[in-house]
């Protein structure tokens, strides 16, 4: 482990969101109680660490239980620690009388809380480029050089790493259909507020998708533009309930990941299938009921300003100045229609990407899979060749290869963290306590 030198650091991580936060904290707890410095480098593309920023709405709430942090399942006694949170802040006891989930808005006030624990070298404004490996004269590769780009100004940025963290998380996804109408008037509900803001007053509102942000964003819309008419698009029967059995919630716990790692392509597949219903394409019971207690008085009041729109697929989009047409189509009749809107917010989810593009450069150092994907250790590094000597660590990338727990979702953060930070110690020689 390098001690005195930082010209190449033991670890780089691209992205400081909630995966990158959660490994520096295993790293950091694992410093304070062995001594030493292990040298890391955390580069993030935004201007901060806040977790999903435009999307913190009043009355929301997060979908996991709070001790599921960035530490907690993994040492209960880190600093931290949700816990630690409540008690530096001075909320500890307020917050216990409430019982329930902690508000969107909490929980991204303690993402930050968090990243600003790190003694580690943080940069932001730095979106990673490419990760390119470093030749030594025996042909031997030993290090990575990372490339990122500054937004603001465009400079170029290097760091080099003997290990790297990949943890710059899912993509926006938006369907082809809509993406050539992408603008002030189109755009992802990854980019709500600012667009909203931008936009002021509206009338007619078009909320495309059938998950908890999409539901969410729909019953905020409402109280904002109590005048305002909306319209929910989904392509099934109306917005469906997350899968909240307790045993079929039990694919967020680090065992079941094992199980899952443990499974064939095809087996794999179908497992992660029937997991989906536990966290995609749905909403929670508290969004269910409000979603239809506003629709019932809208039918009690004879004033309909919620349209839900069922079965619908849209086929067609097109801006004409401040006018959104959106063409649809009933799935199953075929029937066509039209609606116009002066906003349409697409809630159409995050996508994995199939290989991380800033890889490119180490194709010929990877191995990989039957269907082209990159074969990944149950520890989250992609399997290299033999003279290659570099640790990659796909964090938060590979829900394909280690289920619908190790990805977006919080449960597994700090557990994922901690197997990473296992491997890499072991990497670098150095003892992990039990």
């Amino acid at each position: 482990m390098s001690m005195s030198s930082y010209d190449v650091h033991d670890l780089v991580v691209a992205g400081f969101g909630p995966s990158g936060i959660a490994l520096a904290a295993a790293v950091e707890d694992h410093d304070d109680a062995h001594g030493g410095v292990l040298s890391a480098r955390y580069l993030e593309k935004a201007a901060d660490s806040a977790w999903q920023p435009n999307l913190v709405l009043p009355g929301t709430d997060i979908q996991h239980h709070f001790l599921r942090d960035f530490a907690t399942p993994r040492d209960p006694r880190s600093r931290f620690g949700f816990p630690s949170y409540l008690h530096q802040t001075g909320r500890f006891y307020p917050f216990t009388l409430m019982g329930g989930y902690p508000s969107r808005l909490e929980w991204s006030d303690y993402v930050q809380w968090a990243a600003g624990q790190v003694r580690g070298r943080v940069d932001y404004h730095r979106e990673v480029l490419s990760v390119e490996p470093v030749v030594g004269d025996d042909g031997r590769v030993r290090s990575a050089r990372v490339v990122s780009r500054d937004p603001r100004d465009g400079s170029v940025h290097r760091v080099e790493g003997r290990n790297i963290a990949l943890a710059t998380g899912h993509e926006a996804y938006v369907p082809e259909v809509f993406r050539p109408a992408l603008g002030e008037r189109v755009f992802h509900a990854s980019k709500l507020l600012p667009s909203l803001a931008g936009l002021g007053r509206l009338d007619r509102v078009a909320v495309i998708g059938a998950g908890q942000t999409a539901g969410e964003i729909v019953l905020h819309l409402a109280g904002l533009h109590p005048d305002a008419h909306i319209h929910s698009l989904v392509r099934h029967a109306g917005f469906r309930m997350y899968e909240l059995g307790h045993f079929s919630n039990e694919v967020y716990f680090p065992d079941e990941t094992d199980y899952f790692y443990a499974l064939g392509d095809e087996e794999r597949e179908r497992a992660l299938n029937q997991a989906r219903a536990t966290n995609y394409a749905a909403v929670d019971p508290d969004v269910s009921t409000g979603l239809y207690q506003a629709v019932y008085q809208d039918r009690l009041t004879g004033r309909q300003r919620l349209h839900m729109h069922r079965r619908t697929d849209v086929r067609e989009v097109s801006v004409m100045g401040d006018v959104v047409r959106l063409e649809t189509e009933e799935v199953f009749t075929g029937e066509r229609s039209v609606i116009e809107a002066d906003a349409v917010i697409v809630c159409t989810g995050y996508r994995e990407a199939a290989f991380p593009r800033q890889l490119e450069a180490f194709k010929p150092y990877l191995k990989f899979d039957a269907q082209g994907r990159p074969d990944v250790t149950r520890a989250y590094r992609a399997e290299t060749t033999d003279d290659c000597e570099v640790g990659l660590y796909l964090d938060g990338l590979t829900e394909w290869r280690h289920g619908i727990g190790s990805a977006t979702s919080f449960s597994q953060m700090a557990a994922k963290a901690d197997t990473i930070h296992r491997d890499l110690r072991s990497r670098l020689r150095q003892p992990v306590a039990a």
